[in-house]
């Protein structure tokens, strides 16, 4: 099962280098991995441009800041893998993890969500946990389904499945309309527990409680979306959520995009 890695990246230069030397370790030699610098100003672009030479990694610039979910576009448009999965460049989740969740979609054949830790225990992480548990109970409320930990960056999604989400998209709240369109479409979402060191917004983490209520906004935007069955995977689930515990040369492109409307 060949896999597409789509690795947005905006003004990351810390951390950016590492993440792509991470994701080389355990990538196979039928990976596609595809890197969208997404406007960085900060010295970002350089790093990329030589580690994708060196990594054999697909690189698309982006000439202005779009949002997360308007780069993962682009690289949507480039995939050629079976599989997508979703890698922020900030060092939060673990490629190690990514070869676990591929062995739970070779055994569903569906969707499946690497679920986070809540960190309960740690205050300084009540806000953002109690504010993705508000959202996640929000879509059970509007589309009668639950998913625990909607906002996780690991979603590993057949690709013609995401391809017929015809996402819309630009910002963080790509993660609600990609979740709230595999509910509507009934399509089993599967979840297993992964490793995550959340940063604080001082170390540059660039989700804050603004997105709540965008969030809560797409999740009532998408609610009557109807998915255009044949563009789906034929798979579908009455038990939808089920959650369980479960590096061949290439070439380097880069493109000049515009912004996308949102």
């Amino acid at each position: 099962m060949r896999i597409t890695v789509i690795i947005p990246v905006f003004n990351e230069i810390h951390t950016a280098g590492e993440l792509l030397r991470a994701v080389h370790e355990v990538a196979r030699q039928d990976w596609q991995v595809v890197v969208i610098d997404d406007g960085s100003n900060d010295g970002t672009g350089e790093v990329l441009r030589h580690e994708c030479s060196q990594l054999g990694f697909e690189l698309v610039c982006r000439d202005r800041n779009g949002g997360k979910t308007a780069a993962v576009r682009d690289g949507l448009v480039r995939a050629v893998g079976d599989y997508v999965l979703i890698q922020d460049a900030d060092l939060e989740y673990n490629p190690g993890d990514i070869p676990r969740l591929l062995r739970m979609a070779e055994k569903s054949g569906e969707v499946v969500y690497g679920r986070r830790p809540s960190y309960w225990n740690r205050p300084s992480r009540w806000l953002f946990a109690s504010g993705v548990l508000l959202i996640d109970m929000a879509l059970l409320f509007l589309y009668g389904r639950f998913v625990r930990d909607h906002a996780t960056c690991y979603k590993l999604i057949p690709r013609k499945t995401l391809q017929g989400l015809e996402l819309k998209s630009t910002g963080f709240e790509g993660c609600i309309e990609i979740t709230a369109k595999l509910m509507r479409s009934r399509i089993a979402i599967h979840q297993m527990p992964i490793r995550y060191a959340p940063r604080a917004t001082t170390a540059g983490k660039k989700l804050t409680i603004a997105y709540g209520p965008r969030a809560l906004r797409s999740a009532w935007r998408w609610r009557t979306w109807k998915p255009a069955t044949s563009r789906l995977t034929p798979k579908v689930a009455g038990r939808a959520f089920v959650p369980r515990d479960a590096k061949a040369d290439s070439f380097v492109e880069t493109a000049t995009l515009q912004r996308h409307d949102s």
